[in-house]
């Protein structure tokens, strides 16, 4: 592409890898040039005597050309000019389809290139905009489709998305409950099943669950838009805790008995130490679900009497210690 430089123009936006055909831009009254002496910042060539000589831009900057005329009268006259060279590529606009889940809409859409050669016109076929809506930045208070078509000397480019309120889930799991020990209560986030479901504290996916045991319980509801709620319940046990210690067992292979644990209802943390009859600990846990299998050392537990110490802290922050003997028989 070339473009014509003439002497009333004092500059000139052009594209990178575009010609400028240059016209002597100087003047000798009556006289003639007869010979120029023209230099090109950025150009290539980058000098020419030539009168009017083409000069192509490959680097993007702001360049200064000069031209030296000579006259007859051996006077001479210079002028200059400047040239902005731009790459003009549209970069990918940063926009994308947005949804709001609450609130009002206040949002800014940012077409990006932000270049002061560009120019931006905004539209919607869907909103009103302001005549003036010609910025980079467009700011929005109302669900719709918008486009920004952008455009300079080289190159245009636009987008369109989408920006809407989203469905907002409702989730009620109601108000928090006293239950009992080995309850069985299905807690329900509703019937739409094109919500997505994660509870807490077991990541059930379901709709509803079924509670076991006391706790809290969380849910958080997902709808097709992406917008979330979230529910929690609390399942309080209101029975009081119990606790047995067994006085002895055989750890023999053969079940019942192979194990030594205490039964416990209502207990959220327990410490399980064991004794030999020299005082030396044998055994410790503190998982509610385990026991001692009757090993010390690695090497099977003389037969014999043994002490367990418990403590114990239950669900509703009762504490308790208790110390029993007991006989491991083999």
């Amino acid at each position: 592409m070339k473009t014509s430089l003439f002497a009333q123009t004092p500059s000139l936006i052009i594209c990178k890898g575009s010609s400028i055909n240059y016209r002597e831009f100087n003047t000798g009254g009556s006289e003639e040039s007869i010979a120029w002496d023209w230099t090109f910042e950025g150009g290539t060539p980058n000098t020419s005597n030539l009168r009017e000589p083409s000069i192509k831009y490959d680097v993007i900057g702001i360049f200064k050309t000069t031209c030296v005329s000579t006259f007859p009268s051996g006077s001479k006259d210079t002028n200059s000019t400047y040239v902005r060279v731009i790459d003009g590529t549209i970069e990918p606009i940063p926009m994308n389809d947005t949804t709001i889940c609450s609130g009002s809409i206040s949002l800014t859409l940012d077409a990006g290139n932000d270049y002061d050669y560009n120019r931006f016109m905004w539209s919607s076929p869907d909103v009103t905009l302001n005549p003036g809506d010609t910025l980079r930045q467009l700011n929005i208070n109302q669900p719709g489709t918008y486009k920004v078509s952008i455009g300079n000397k080289c190159a245009s480019g636009d987008k369109t998305i989408t920006v809407k309120k989203g469905i907002v889930p409702t989730v009620d799991l109601g108000a928090d409950r006293f239950v009992c020990r080995n309850i069985s209560l299905t807690l329900s986030a509703g019937n739409n099943q094109n919500n997505r479901f994660l509870w807490a504290p077991f990541g059930e996916t379901t709709s509803s669950i079924l509670a076991s045991q006391a706790g809290t319980y969380r849910v958080t509801v997902t709808s097709p838009d992406g917008c979330t709620s979230v529910d929690e319940i609390m399942l309080i046990d209101s029975c009081p805790p119990v606790y047995y210690l067994p006085n002895a067992f055989t750890p023999n292979d053969a079940p019942p008995n192979d194990i030594y644990k205490p039964y416990l209802e209502g207990f959220k943390t327990m410490n399980l130490r064991i004794y030999n009859r020299w005082g030396e600990k044998v055994f410790e846990t503190d998982d509610l679900y385990s026991g001692w299998d009757g090993q010390a050392n690695g090497e099977p537990a003389i037969e014999g009497i043994y002490i367990a110490i418990l403590e114990l802290i239950g669900n509703d922050g009762y504490r308790k210690m208790d110390q029993t003997s007991f006989l491991l028989i083999r």
